[in-house]
């Protein structure tokens, strides 16, 4: 456990320092930067291919696989199964190079574990820092939300946490209105995890839904306008619960399409998941709690907004005869939990009540390190706990 504390100690640290140089010294920040992405990419780089459910069912696997090709053609062209049975077609195009072109330089998985996290982090901070500049936050903050909420959540879904955090650094294009640099990196997301192209849609959706008439809030149905934010946010909640409701019509929608294979995620029925709720309230009860102190921030409606839906997503947990539904529903929501990286912070850091700010800074932190501790360390959830090293670090 003492390696995790030490990861994040040092590189929130960092992170903390770097906000504080003066701009000037651009050269230092870049270099303390650095430091904040190199500590945990070193350490899921070192760790043993033990750590990490998806390690032993894919990444493994594909890194013997590239290992025994010299051929690029004929591997990213394979047709076949890898040795544990799983059909090589069905990774994608941009993770499977990834693969190959580290194994080039190294047999074992240090340089693929090191790269993918590297990718990760990087797009957390870059991205945090990028939205910064539009919209103050603590970039200290949410990288720390990242550690506790994402970072050993990320041994295990290495696919899915590469388009997350490439589709979390894209929001950047969005809120400036750069369109086609959002969709390029939506393709982009979707070459490590076709499941992006849902993440990256939605998203664009609900941003545009709410923001496409330059801050004036009109929508119209038939003769009915509605003038309001908060009744377009209503719109999109009712839409979230009949989709939730009616999963059976997803499924209808998409059976014969490229995502046919992800329908899986999503269970037959629905019930209600206390656990998620308890996990994703506190979010959206600061951003509640702030609603009036980020009232000069237009985001504060996507805030709001994507903190329904992750809860709402998060009850794809439910029940199902197909057991990878019941296991691995609620990653569906994951990529709308990422935000909670921009939003939390921004909507804490537009209090000017100093001990408010403080108060559920101070719970927030106490809440994310018993999250933690309790899904890695008690529950061992990505089987990523205790932390192992690899016995030969590069081959």
């Amino acid at each position: 456990m003492g390696i995790y504390f030490f990861t994040a100690a040092i590189s929130s640290w960092l992170i903390w320092l770097e906000e504080r140089i003066d701009s000037k010294n651009k050269n230092l920040k870049r270099f303390i930067i650095f430091l904040a992405i190199l500590v945990p990419s070193l350490v899921a780089g070192m760790r043993s291919n033990q750590m990490g459910t998806d390690v032993r069912t894919y990444v493994e696997p594909l890194q013997y696989f590239a290992n025994s090709n010299d051929n690029f053609n004929s591997y990213i062209n394979y047709n076949g199964t890898l040795y544990n049975g799983q059909l090589f077609s069905r990774f994608e195009k941009g993770y499977v190079t990834l693969i190959y072109l580290c194994s080039r330089l190294d047999k074992g998985l240090f340089l693929t574990f090191f790269i993918s996290e590297f990718i990760i982090v990087s797009m957390t901070i870059f991205g945090l820092i990028k939205f910064n500049k539009k919209v103050h936050l603590s970039v200290c903050l949410g990288f720390f939300i990242f550690l506790a909420f994402f970072y050993n959540l990320s041994f295990n879904l290495v696919r899915q946490c590469m388009a997350m955090f490439i589709l979390l650094y894209a929001f950047n294009f969005l809120i400036r209105k750069e369109w086609i640099k959002y969709l390029i990196a939506v393709v982009i997301a979707m070459l490590f995890h076709i499941s992006a192209i849902f993440a990256g849609l939605l998203i664009l959706l609900i941003y545009y839904f709410l923001y496409s008439s330059e801050g004036k809030t009109k929508l119209k149905i038939g003769d009915l306008t509605i003038q309001n934010e908060e009744l377009k946010i209503f719109c999109i909640v009712l839409v979230g619960v009949i989709v939730l409701f009616l999963p059976s019509l997803i499924k209808s929608i998409f059976s014969s399409s490229i995502f046919s294979a992800y329908l899986n995620y999503i269970p037959d029925s629905i019930n209600l998941s206390m656990l998620q709720i308890t996990i994703k309230l506190p979010f959206l009860l600061i951003i509640l709690l702030e609603w009036n102190n980020m009232k000069d921030n237009p985001l504060r409606y996507f805030y709001l907004s994507i903190a329904i839906i992750d809860i709402l997503l998060s009850q794809f947990s439910g029940q199902s005869s197909s057991a990878s539904a019941s296991q691995y529903g609620a990653r569906i929501s994951w990529y709308t939990s990422v935000f909670y990286i921009y939003s939390i912070p921004s909507a804490l850091m537009a209090d000017k009540n100093k001990n408010k700010r403080i108060l559920l800074t101070i719970f927030l932190v106490l809440f994310l390190i018993a999250y933690w501790y309790i899904f890695t360390v008690v529950l061992n959830y990505n089987e990523t706990f205790p932390y192992i090293f690899a016995r030969n670090l590069l081959n």
